[in-house]
């Protein structure tokens, strides 16, 4: 039995995810695990279906098992998402492999990025400064590392960090080698459209511009998409839980943002050196979520970063939270192959596995039923992001689905 890992969102599952899976399956995986994001997501977006359903639609397009990333990673800057992940899969116990897309597709030059980042001290001092002359972390990394390569006489090292996917695939290995992971790394060149690209290349489009055809109510979306995600998405929209967006629920995310003080958006995570100033200043003056990100975004906040904050302000998530490791393992999905991955994961597990909230709890100490009641409230919040409004509660007993 080879157990490979994917981190994925499969916001919603689509043709390059089933590519993907290919070619793990091709590099020798017999059984695979996939860690998602619930509800809410890295971008600082909400997901635009349910995860029961999209982790449904990733088991039907050839994972086995289908894992929760917790919210508190799941809407967090690209290094937690990747140390969340990470060290979920490494409490398996019994993952061989992480694999993921990157566009340079160099096992090795993702490697050489992720120990010049991790290893090299001038390289995070470089990158705290750029920072403080405005940059944002992403642009500030990419510069800091590009010198450091320079002086290595290796220009390619930091051309990866130019790249979206190339970007998380050195924080995946970076967070491999920060938990002294035995899980080995494998990367395929990422095909298809380019990452949040409008442009469609033949059977494959990015998640974004899938998404917005479904938003607008476009079912070319279903030419990008396997039929079953395409069936499971019908049903949802047609049950009016589906397409989820903040604007179902922006007057209320708006009151939240409002009673906010500058000392409670001090306590979320990503914010500091006076930037909760900046965004109660922007609360203030604006009467849409949109106007407030354009307010505050400049070189040194990213309108992801910013869409992070108002989404962890929606949920909750404050720096407290956000900085407790992994508690456990909760199951979404699976199927037959997937049940052997879970008899093994019962002996091999540091973690405990959560099949079901209400079943499952007692397992867990203080921080873990910190971070399930995170989630729980983020499946109710959720809930008011729907065209049709769904109701309170239901994820605590909500069990995992065999497919």
């Amino acid at each position: 039995m080879k157990i490979s890992a994917i981190i994925s969102e499969y916001n919603p599952f689509h043709n390059g995810h089933r590519y993907l899976i290919e070619k793990v399956r091709e590099n020798g995986a017999s059984h695979i695990i996939s860690i998602m994001g619930g509800n809410f997501l890295q971008r600082g977006n909400c997901a635009i279906a349910d995860k029961y359903e999209r982790a449904k639609a990733a088991v039907k397009g050839g994972v086995d098992v289908v894992l929760e990333l917790p919210a508190v990673y799941a809407c967090s800057s690209s290094e937690r998402f990747a140390l969340g992940a990470v060290g979920t899969l490494e409490g398996c116990g019994c993952v061989d492999e992480l694999a993921f897309g990157s566009e340079c597709g160099n096992i090795k030059l993702l490697g050489n990025a992720a120990e010049i980042i991790s290893q090299n001290n001038d390289v995070e001092r470089l990158c705290r400064e750029l920072k403080k002359q405005g940059l944002s972390h992403p642009r500030a990394m990419e510069q800091a590392v590009r010198k450091a390569a320079a002086a290595m006489g290796d220009d390619s090292i930091s051309d990866v960090l130019k790249n979206p996917n190339n970007t998380l695939a050195v924080e995946y290995i970076k967070a491999l080698h920060s938990l002294k992971s035995n899980i080995q790394p494998f990367t395929t060149t990422r095909i298809g459209a380019a990452h949040d690209s409008e442009i469609t290349d033949n059977r494959f489009a990015s998640a974004s511009a899938i998404r917005e055809m479904i938003l607008k109510n476009d079912n070319t979306y279903s030419l990008f998409v396997p039929k079953a995600t395409r069936e499971i998405l019908s049903q949802c929209i047609e049950n009016g839980e589906c397409p989820s967006q903040f604007k179902n629920n922006e007057r209320g995310l708006l009151s939240i943002l409002r009673q906010m003080t500058a000392c409670d958006f001090a306590r979320i995570p990503d914010v500091g050196e006076g930037l909760e100033n900046r965004i109660v200043k922007a609360v203030h003056e604006n009467n849409t979520v949109s106007e407030i990100i354009t307010a505050v975004k400049c070189k040194a906040y990213t309108h992801a970063r910013l869409s992070r904050i108002i989404t962890c302000a929606y949920l909750g998530i404050t720096k407290e939270t956000a900085s407790i490791a992994p508690e456990y393992i909760r199951v979404l999905a699976f199927n037959g192959k997937g049940t052997e991955i879970l008899k093994t994961m019962k002996k091999t597990a540091s973690l405990p596995i959560v099949m079901s909230p209400a079943k499952d709890i007692s397992k867990l100490g203080e921080k873990g039923r910190k971070l399930i009641e995170a989630d729980l409230c983020a499946s109710d919040l959720y809930g008011l992001l729907t065209p049709d409004i769904q109701g309170c509660g239901k994820d605590y007993y909500k069990g995992a689905v065999r497919i």
